[in-house]
């Protein structure tokens, strides 16, 4: 498995910061060149010109996570002319996936909104191949589309479904590991009581949320924690564990960039927040990333 340098995972997190759940405001932008991605000539039915904003990393803003082969999943809003839409965006969209004049892919996704404030639309394909792709709306025959970029497995080291998730000691409330704040929560949540390498060598399903909330500054990754708070009660057969991203965040104060904590350093990870569900042998059987809803973590949870 490949892994990101501490100068990778400071512009991917940077760069990310427009587009997904970490590290920036509502000035969230579509692909190429960070402006939004405008459906140029109809309108919402507030009246407003409606814009599609990629909430993943797309391959041209930041190295692309997609690969062909597996299922994906790329998290997309919609702004007015104004701002992210919220109370306004439509209940559904339908999305077009296309490889130059070959539609790959057409899917009508549902926004999610619950026990969030900002919606976003989940779309989920299977690329055939590695490569550039256009994904537009259906209803909206003047979008410019948004540009991604699919890339070949080799240069992708994400833990994917299917993976075994390595065997890593996480910081506990007994072993810190020299995790100086192993939960950045206002108020540290329950899930420190055990270690990674305990719980996915015991039989149990494991869900792993690695996040660190006392340094989210959007709507979108800032719930996460409490909604495993308040999801976790409905399975006691699972086994629940937090991991933050820094080892020490106090770092970013003195004008350095935080060393990463053992989990993320050891799977290279290039942004967060991210979840990844496994079985009792400790596989992947699903992951979920930079922006998800009560309903989407339910049904992440309920496929063990």
């Amino acid at each position: 498995m490949s892994h990101v340098d501490r100068r990778t995972f400071l512009i991917g997190s940077a760069t990310l910061a427009l587009a997904t759940a970490c590290g920036g405001g509502d000035t969230d932008s579509g692909s190429n060149g960070g402006e939004p991605v405008a459906i140029d000539g109809t309108d919402t039915p507030a009246g407003e010109p409606l814009f599609l904003v990629v909430r993943f990393p797309d391959g041209y803003r930041a190295p692309s996570t997609m690969i062909p082969g597996i299922e994906q999943r790329m998290p997309f809003a919609v702004a007015d002319s104004v701002d992210i839409m919220r109370e306004g965006a439509p209940e559904s969209l339908t999305f077009v996936i296309s490889q130059g004049d070959t539609v790959v892919a057409e899917t009508t996704v549902t926004a999610h909104r619950e026990g969030i404030i900002t919606p976003y639309y989940p779309v989920k394909v299977t690329f055939p191949e590695a490569g550039p792709y256009e994904v537009s709306l259906a209803d909206y025959p003047d979008i410019v589309a948004a540009e991604i970029m699919v890339a070949d497995p080799s240069e992708v080291g994400l833990p994917q479904p299917g993976d075994t998730l390595p065997v890593i000691a996480t910081p506990t409330l007994d072993d810190d590991a020299g995790v100086v704040d192993i939960c950045t929560r206002a108020i540290d949540c329950p899930f420190h009581g055990r270690s990674l390498d305990d719980a996915l060598t015991n039989g149990r399903p494991t869900v792993v949320l690695i996040a660190t909330p006392g340094f989210c500054q959007t709507d979108i990754c800032g719930p996460v924690v409490d909604l495993l708070i308040e999801e976790a009660p409905s399975r006691d057969d699972i086994d629940y564990i937090h991991a933050e991203v820094y080892v020490d965040p106090a770092d970013f104060d003195s004008g350095g960039f935080p060393d990463l904590a053992p989990l993320v350093a050891t799977l290279g990870l290039p942004f967060e927040p991210m979840l990844f569900v496994t079985n009792g042998a400790g596989e992947i059987v699903t992951r979920v990333d930079l922006a998800w809803d009560r309903a989407e973590l339910r049904e992440a949870i309920a496929r063990v």
